[in-house]
């Protein structure tokens, strides 16, 4: 028994009604105003904060943190391809550890390498590891902590 109730569907609205249709279409084929400020602009929120894009010479280099954010964006990578100035190729790359960006998103790379930049501690967090290091037994443990230790922001 069909349900004769049904609500229709509003691309059939959109087509039968002429004036409508006209504004569909053109919408449709304008970009998005947020997608030209930001190429991360086009990905999900939750996988946006964990992406950053580095220009390099010939393509960008999308750094994330894990190989599950790696994937993640795999699935949306011809989306930011698009989103990119002169839709330009993009490589991921899986740094290990969160990048801290300062607020921007795009950053040149110093001669087209990319740099990993170890924890920095303040004074006080330097100095409960390097306490709490002392009391290990461990000795792998104990030279580990030491090292994080020496992490001081000078």
């Amino acid at each position: 028994m069909a349900n004769t109730n049904r609500p229709q569907n509003l691309g059939a609205l959109l087509k039968r009604h002429p004036r409508l249709g006209r504004l569909a279409s053109n919408a449709r084929a304008q970009p998005a105003p947020s997608q030209s400020r930001d190429p991360r602009a086009c990905l999900p929120p939750a996988l946006r904060d964990r992406v950053m894009l580095v220009e390099e010479s010939q393509r960008w280099l999308a750094l994330v943190e894990n190989s599950a954010t790696a994937q993640l964006l795999r699935f949306h990578l011809p989306r930011l391809q698009r989103a990119l100035p002169g839709g330009a190729s993009v490589k991921i790359v899986v740094t290990g550890r969160r990048q801290l960006d300062g607020g921007s998103s795009t950053h040149a790379m110093d001669e087209g390498k990319y740099r990993a930049m170890g924890p920095v501690l303040d004074e006080e967090s330097a100095a409960h590891i390097a306490r709490a290091a002392r009391d290990m037994d461990d000795p792998g443990l104990r030279e580990a902590l030491a090292r994080l230790a020496s992490r001081v922001k000078k």
